[in-house]
């Protein structure tokens, strides 16, 4: 009697246990006929067929493994899975940003503590925010925001360099005497071909446009305005060689140039805003960081006459630039002062306070068809926002200092992943703004 050939075990995946069956199946409805289902000479429709799969996935399959000749033996790999990208609701407008801060803030004015948890209800009951709840984290946590522990519960605080910030910007607005001579700046981009979407028309070559609608060249546009309007011989406009963030394009020489062009055309004297994008804050001497290499470090503490040498250890350099560190200076702000103009930057996250920004939803045409009374309307908008704010700040804190006792013994770092600095975020105290007020 033959010995009997006994084939090795193999595993089969779930796909593959279903085409047994399939094919078993098949097989046995042949057996009951009695006769091929199909002709044997239809190699491929019986393949279909018996694994039920399309005839083009069988060919496809044969020529990955033998070759359109016929005369090859390779390896079948599974196909790549094609990477399932989840919509991450994390890139808001500014001015959207800047609603659900003042949500935020909303909170403190009325006594509450903002939490994760009723943030994220009231913010989609109100339209500001329809994603999950980690994307509402990290949303919070971008525009300046993270968790501290108040009697056993996480709320939500505002970091303290960003309350700062705001804080210094708006004692300094409010100081601020003759607001017809605020200039305020900022970048932004629109299409070359910028025109409506829809139209009435009938269709006849009479009542269809010419021009092309969408998207086309992109142009990036820099200019200046006040109360009396754009400033004039100022605008700045040339075509973008990318798709991305306009902010890539714009560099510190070509935005120096049209500073100095915008500081010859203004009235004086003058106070100039803008925000702190990376090319108007090249900084004088700016000191090193922990990334820095150890040579400079030393020569940035040599040039401003600190001793300190390479056999001293990296983190002992650290400490003296800590100690020793200067206030920021601004390439931009020096060039402001010799010609006379003042220069205020805007607190991070803060674009409100930018009239500017009102402006550029209304240029979609022409800069020119902008008329002075727009520009006045919204620089004296800003203005009582600013003034608003102010108050508002000085509301919260005081709800903050007399209300809400902060467990600083606990630790600050959040269930979800929060960020290092957490344990140095407070509220600016109310101490301070009365000695401002007073």
């Amino acid at each position: 009697m033959a010995k009997t050939e006994t084939t090795k075990r193999t595993v089969l995946r779930s796909q593959a246990r279903e085409f047994v069956v399939r094919l078993q199946d098949y097989f046995e409805r042949e057996y009951q006929n009695g006769d091929p289902l199909l002709p044997l000479s239809q190699v491929t429709k019986r393949v279909s067929a018996t694994l039920g799969i399309s005839r083009k996935t069988v060919s496809r399959i044969s020529k990955e493994k033998h070759g359109t000749d016929l005369t090859e033996d390779n390896k079948l790999k599974s196909p790549l899975k094609k990477k399932v990208t989840r919509s991450i609701v994390t890139h808001i407008h500014n001015f959207d940003n800047d609603a659900i801060r003042n949500h935020i803030y909303g909170y403190y004015s009325r006594t509450e503590l903002p939490t994760l948890d009723k943030l994220s209800n009231t913010l989609r009951e109100s339209g500001l925010f329809h994603g999950s709840r980690i994307f509402l984290w990290r949303v919070l946590k971008k525009v300046g925001f993270s968790y501290k522990k108040c009697d056993n519960r996480r709320i939500l605080m505002e970091r303290r360099n960003i309350a700062l910030a705001r804080c210094n910007f708006l004692r300094s607005a409010k100081s601020i005497a003759v607001w017809n001579n605020v200039i305020f700046l900022d970048e932004t981009w629109l299409n070359a071909n910028h025109t409506v979407g829809k139209i009435w028309t009938d269709d006849t070559p009479q009542s269809s446009t010419k021009v092309p609608s969408g998207k086309s060249e992109r142009l990036i546009i820099c200019h200046a305005g006040s109360m009396k309007g754009f400033v004039q011989n100022c605008l700045l406009a040339f075509k973008s060689k990318k798709t991305v963030e306009y902010h890539e394009e714009m560099n510190f020489v070509k935005f120096k140039e049209w500073f100095c062009t915008l500081l010859t055309n203004l009235n004086k004297p003058s106070t100039v805003i803008m925000d702190n994008a990376p090319y108007h804050s090249v900084q004088i001497s700016k000191p090193p960081t922990s990334s820095s290499k150890k040579a400079d470090i030393v020569k940035w503490l040599n040039d401003n006459n600190i001793v300190a040498n390479m056999s001293m250890l990296k983190v002992k350099l650290l400490h003296l630039v800590a100690i020793n560190k200067p206030a920021s200076r601004y390439v931009l702000d020096e060039i402001a002062k010799e010609a006379g103009p003042n220069v205020m930057r805007l607190p991070p996250y803060d674009c409100q306070y930018n009239a500017i920004e009102l402006i550029w939803a209304k240029i979609k045409e022409a800069c020119d068809s902008v008329p002075a009374a727009n520009w006045e309307s919204v620089v004296l908008r800003t203005k009582n926002l600013i003034f608003a704010d102010w108050d508002r700040d000085i509301h919260i804190d005081a709800v903050i200092d007399n209300q809400i006792i902060i467990n600083t013994g606990d630790s600050t770092d959040d269930d979800e992943g929060d960020d290092d600095d957490a344990d140095h975020e407070i509220s600016i105290s109310a101490s301070d703004d009365e000695q401002v007020l007073s």
